[in-house]
């Protein structure tokens, strides 16, 4: 089983869906990890690179299953007269990204604790009535977002579903670029980020 460290520098105010509101205070609130900091699903990051590769694939740079045999089918490429092409689940797995241990067990200490709320907060939009230029009757929608921080998520080898391309990391790598965003609302400007690629130093030890 290989290992590498994907590193997110999020240099913008980012929302990390949760699909809940929260009453009158937000109509979206952000996602948090079991220890109530702001996270991102490993889902949708795999998700995102998966898009990549596949992008990476079209542009002639890998081959056109790798997004499938990297990341899995998605249900919609699953045809009954097609063949399938890579695993049901592929051979990488994401985890959640995170901020590092060292920055999360100080704001689960006593001195950090205050501070948590400072991470979060909420942005405030309203439609514009294009006749009157004033803003239209119950348009007004919060959304609430998390301050630009660095988070780190682990990418690992799962060899039981399947053969691991061993040029996997310099593919990953090399189409990091193409992922210019995370979160929600990334239209709207929202999780600019630089993403980088790291040996994990704990399983290389």
């Amino acid at each position: 089983m290989e290992k590498m460290i994907l590193n997110l520098d999020i240099r913008h105010y980012w929302h990390p869906g949760a699909g809940e509101g929260m009453g009158a205070y937000a109509d979206a609130a952000a996602w948090r990890a079991s220890d109530g900091l702001p996270a991102i699903p490993g889902r949708q990051l795999k998700g995102l690179l998966r898009d990549a590769v596949a992008q990476a694939g079209d542009y002639g740079w890998c081959e056109p299953d790798m997004a499938a045999r990297l990341f899995g089918r998605r249900t919609e490429e699953d045809k009954a007269d097609q063949p399938a092409t890579g695993p049901a689940t592929g051979c990488l797995r994401v985890s959640d990204a995170r901020l590092p241990e060292a920055e999360r067990a100080w704001l689960a200490g006593p001195e950090g604790q205050g501070l948590r709320p400072h991470l979060f907060r909420t942005l405030y939009s309203t439609a514009i009535d294009g006749k009157t230029g004033t803003a239209r009757d119950h348009s007004l929608r919060g959304i609430e977002v998390v301050v630009p921080m660095q988070l780190q998520a682990v990418i690992q080898t799962l060899p039981e579903q399947g053969a691991v391309p061993q040029d996997w990391q310099a593919l990953i790598e090399q189409v990091l670029p193409l992922i210019t965003a995370v979160g929600g609302w990334r239209s709207r400007g929202l999780g600019r980020v630089v993403l980088s690629l790291d040996a994990d130093r704990e399983a290389a030890a």
